[in-house]
């Protein structure tokens, strides 16, 4: 399903990212870059979402009275990370979880919400820290297990970002939700294979329902499907549309994966989010880029169905952002 925005704005956003997202191809896009801090890497998510939250109110001399309700969620049992990053804040919020999708699914959501004549500005956030999901979904770095080549590195970013149905620069014009996809991919060191038709079936979903293709959009972004799983998309693509140049997967805009050892990309709530929030949103605003399709991807599984070999469904939830002309 398919739905159109008239009036909804990103008014701006503000990501805090670790220092291995900050020494890669991004790093002058990014607005702040901070260490591990707190006495555990899920305190320092928190901690990460937080300064998140503050200096995006402080950028734009807001307070969180200013926002009517929050849409946050991340990778943490019981979205903990955003429970705890929220409890002094005193603002109504809705958890969401949609794994590496979290921010696509809620910035529609809010796009959705805006349309409501009581609702004027809502918070979206969303976070990801490597070692906190490492010990949650695989084993704990510590543990020292073999990794593939085909397994993609969380990210450590966390991301901010208030949504008006006030003008500004960048409109978020649709919202391509997602339908859940499982085609039986059980190999969890792969998730990007596995969530590929997901993707495909948003982005060729969100063509028809739009009546356009590829080649009207300025750039068209996956997330995070790892050199393995983008290969498959690209090569679906062309099959329908012939040869595609306009698109790329967000897992390897945030890192090097040549010099920077990420296996076969980034991934992780924060990675999408990351990449939007910094690369795509300057290029918007530096009118390099006028229309953007960012298709977000999760894996919807926990350890306990993967030990049970239980396959990987998989989500790719799409919005469309469009650079407002002067």
């Amino acid at each position: 399903m398919t739905f159109k925005f008239k009036d909804v704005y990103l008014l701006d956003s503000f990501l805090v990212a670790g220092s291995l997202e900050g020494s890669g191809p991004l790093r002058k896009y990014l607005d702040y870059v901070k260490d591990f801090d707190g006495d555990c890497f899920e305190n320092s998510e928190i901690s990460s979402l937080q300064a998140s939250i503050d200096l995006l109110l402080e950028k734009l001399n807001m307070k969180i009275d200013d926002i009517d309700l929050a849409i946050s969620g991340e990778l943490s049992n019981q979205l903990a990370t955003t429970s705890y990053a929220f409890r002094s804040l005193l603002i109504s919020i809705i958890g969401v979880y949609a794994a590496c999708s979290t921010i696509t699914l809620g910035l529609g959501l809010a796009g959705l919400l805006l349309g409501n004549e009581n609702i004027n500005k809502v918070l979206v956030c969303t976070s990801s820290n490597n070692q906190s999901a490492e010990r949650q979904f695989r084993n704990p770095n510590e543990y020292g297990g073999e990794k593939e080549n085909t397994q993609t590195f969380t990210s450590t970013i966390a991301a901010s970002a208030i949504l008006t149905n006030e003008k500004s620069n960048i409109q978020i014009t649709e919202f391509t939700l997602g339908k859940i996809i499982d085609v039986g991919f059980t190999d969890p060191s792969d998730f990007g294979r596995a969530m590929a038709p997901a993707a495909i079936e948003s982005l060729l979903t969100h063509f028809k329902n739009t009546n356009t293709t590829p080649f009207d959009y300025d750039l068209i972004l996956t997330g995070d499907l790892s050199t393995y799983g983008s290969d498959i998309v690209k090569s679906e693509l062309e099959k329908e549309f012939g040869y595609i140049s306009n698109y790329n997967d967000c897992g390897l805009i945030l890192y090097d994966t040549q010099s920077q050892d990420v296996f076969a990309g980034g991934s992780g709530p924060g990675t999408s989010a990351g990449v939007l929030f910094s690369y795509v949103k300057e290029k918007m605003l530096n009118k390099e880029l006028n229309k953007v399709i960012l298709c977000a991807t999760g894996a919807l599984m926990n350890p306990t169905m993967i030990n049970q070999k239980n396959s990987i469904p998989c989500i790719a939830h799409l919005i469309v952002l469009t650079r407002v002309q002067e």
